[in-house]
């Protein structure tokens, strides 16, 4: 049985809430990393690389969002 649109959009819409959730912790530890005396530029790396997997995710979902009418959530940038 396919799930109805909205129920579809409401998926996405949580996923979306999770993933920019996600996407602000890593950017918090990122600053935090850089605000350290001698920050580790292999963490760095490593979180500025998880961090724009989830911005890759958080596009995808928004874009799936679009044809449902969720536009909002496309229109949003993401650092």
């Amino acid at each position: 049985m396919k799930d109805s649109p909205k129920v579809k959009a409401f998926s996405l819409e949580v996923r979306l809430t999770k993933l920019r959730m996600k996407h602000q912790t890593l950017k918090a530890r990122i600053a935090q990393e850089m605000r350290r005396p001698s920050p580790c530029s292999a963490s760095l790396q490593m979180l500025k690389r998880q961090r724009l997997r989830i911005k890759d995710e958080i596009v995808s979902c928004a874009k799936r969002l679009q044809p449902i009418g969720q536009t909002h959530f496309a229109q949003q940038e993401w650092s």
